[in-house]
């Protein structure tokens, strides 16, 4: 039996992100699952830009502060300890607003652990 306990501080940043990530998975050992800890301050998003998956589903776990979360059908509030849901290609962008008065702390788990299935979206279209 394999065990692991992962403190997301000890783990390096992902370089070149508007917020602070911490791939949790990886040091974890997990295959089949994509752990992720976001940390945004305000004015800060999470994922590079505007985007669905074409096969992952994501589920957004907020730790504190409040996750804002813009899609197609309007932006959705998610308060701390509240889960945000995503279905394959429904678009979304997830942030914590300028006028933020926290930065908000944010587990993004995906499943399968696709690489290179996100797909820009651009709402004006």
């Amino acid at each position: 039996m394999d065990y692991s306990v992962v403190d997301p501080d000890e783990l390096e940043p992902t370089e070149d992100r508007d917020c602070d990530l911490r791939r949790v998975s990886e040091a974890a050992g997990l295959e089949n699952v994509a752990i992720n800890r976001f940390r945004a301050e305000p004015g800060e998003q999470l994922p590079l830009a505007y985007h669905y998956h074409e096969q992952q589903e994501e589920a957004f776990i907020v730790r504190s502060g409040t996750l804002h979360v813009e899609t197609p059908d309007g932006e959705f509030e998610v308060p701390a300890g509240s889960v945000f849901a995503v279905q394959p290609e429904a678009p979304q962008r997830a942030y914590n607003p300028a006028d933020a008065e926290a930065a908000i702390e944010v587990f993004a788990i995906g499943a399968p652990p696709v690489s290179g299935d996100a797909v820009a979206y651009d709402p004006e279209e």
